[in-house]
C-alpha cells in the first residue's frame, strides 16, 4: 500500500490512494489479503461469469431479501467492471485453494467507518468457516491499513450463518429494522451489527 502521506481522506471518509498526478488508482493496485484458508484479492474480468452465477442463485438472493438478477451476462459484465473500478467501493474476490468462492465488499465510508458485505457462492462451501476468516482479514485491513474506527454490517433475522460470522468476529448487535424483500414482497427483520476498533476482538 501507499504510505499514509500518500492516502488523502476523500469526502466520503475513505482513505483512497492516489497517484502522483492526482488520479484515483484502480482497485487492481490493492494488495491481496492472505489468510490461512482464504485469500482476498481484487476482482478480475475473468471473475465475471462466476460472480454472475452467484447473483442468479435464488437461495443466495433470498438470504439478502433480493431477487436473483435477471439481466444478461453482457449487461452484468458492464455493471460489474464499472463497480469494481469505483474508488468509493472496495471489492474483493474470496479464493480458497486458488478458486473463487465468494465476494466481500467495503462501502458506505462515513463517520470514520464503513459497511461490510460478504457472500459465499457455492452452496457446498457455506458454513465451513470461509466467511468468518474473510471477515477477520477485512477487519485487519479496515482498522490497520485504512485506519478507520468502525465496521458496520447487517443481515436478515433468518440468516443464522451470517449472524454467527458477525458474532465470531466480535460484532455487537446494535439494532434492528423492517425490510421489504424484493424477492417475495414480504417484510423481514433486518439486524444491524457494529464493531468498534476499541472493542476486544476474538
Amino acid at each position: 500500500m501507499y504510505p499514509p502521506e500518500r492516502m488523502p481522506r476523500a469526502g466520503n471518509g475513505c482513505n483512497i490512494p492516489v497517484l502522483e498526478r492526482g488520479e484515483t488508482i484502480h482497485i487492481e493496485e490493492v494488495h491481496a489479503l492472505q489468510g490461512e484458508s482464504v485469500t482476498l484479492r481484487p476482482p478480475r474480468e475473468s471473475d465475471v461469469e462466476v460472480v454472475y452465477s452467484w447473483d442468479r442463485d435464488p437461495e443466495l438472493a433470498a438470504w439478502n431479501g433480493r431477487s436473483p438478477i435477471s439481466i444478461s451476462l453482457s449487461a452484468a459484465r458492464r455493471d460489474y467492471l464499472a463497480r469494481w473500478e469505483d474508488p468509493s467501493v472496495k471489492t474483493f474476490i474470496i479464493e480458497a485453494s486458488g478458486e473463487p468462492i465468494g465476494m466481500a465488499t467495503l462501502y458506505d465510508f462515513r463517520r470514520d467507518g464503513c459497511e461490510l458485505g460478504i457472500k459465499i457462492g457455492p452452496g457446498n462451501l457455506r458454513g465451513r468457516g470461509y466467511a468468518t476468516e474473510a471477515v477477520t482479514l477485512l477487519l485487519d485491513y479496515v482498522f490497520d491499513t485504512l485506519g478507520l474506527r468502525a465496521v458496520r454490517g447487517s443481515t436478515l433475522a433468518h440468516n443464522d450463518r451470517m449472524q454467527r460470522v458477525f458474532e465470531k468476529n466480535g460484532f455487537v448487535q446494535v439494532g434492528d429494522g423492517s425490510l421489504l424483500s424484493r424477492y417475495d414482497n414480504r417484510r423481514y427483520t433486518e439486524l444491524f451489527y457494529e464493531l468498534q476498533r476499541v472493542d476486544q476482538r476474538p
